[in-house]
């Protein structure tokens, strides 16, 4: 599947997203890894969209141990 968004609808690949503020972060971060050549999935969006929309989620933990 080819990524796709539709900021009308604010969907990302079929994938809506209710809060304008998060649809936008989601589509930029993203949008900057398609263009360094990444194929996104729709899982990968589901996946982006729950780390976005609950920031203190165990993966999320984990990534700022290793990175901060």
């Amino acid at each position: 599947m080819q990524f796709s968004f539709d900021n009308q609808q604010q969907t990302i690949m079929g994938v809506a997203i209710a809060d304008r503020q998060c649809y936008r972060c989601v589509r930029d971060a993203m949008l900057f890894n398609v263009y360094e050549g990444w194929q996104p999935t729709v899982a990968d969006v589901q996946q982006a969209l729950q780390a976005a929309q609950d920031p203190d989620s165990r993966g999320n933990r984990k990534f700022r141990e290793v990175f901060e």
